[in-house]
């Protein structure tokens, strides 16, 4: 699914326009990218966990050229399934 069929999808059970659900979707992004950048968690009932991981910093080898290089050390986006939707999705 695209992004235009995913806001066409939640305008219509919304019963509203695509402008306005445009607008929900990219509030609720910026929220989440603000959380986590802060360092804190969301957590969505039903559906699961967004937290902030940071990655250890770590040796790198490059077979092309026979070198170890030092891959610095990073922060990514984790998700954990809640054990409801695991169970919707395994079914």
């Amino acid at each position: 699914m695209n992004n235009k069929t995913f806001i066409d999808e939640i305008a219509k059970k919304l019963d509203t326009d695509a402008e306005e659900a445009q607008l929900q979707v990219d509030t609720l992004v910026g929220m989440l990218h603000t959380l986590l950048t802060d360092g804190s968690s969301l957590n969505v009932k039903d559906f699961g966990t967004f937290s902030p991981k940071t990655k250890a910093e770590r040796k790198m080898y490059n077979p092309s050229t026979r070198t170890f290089n030092i891959v610095p050390a990073r922060t990514t986006i984790g998700f954990k399934m809640n054990t409801a939707l695991k169970d919707k999705v395994n079914a």
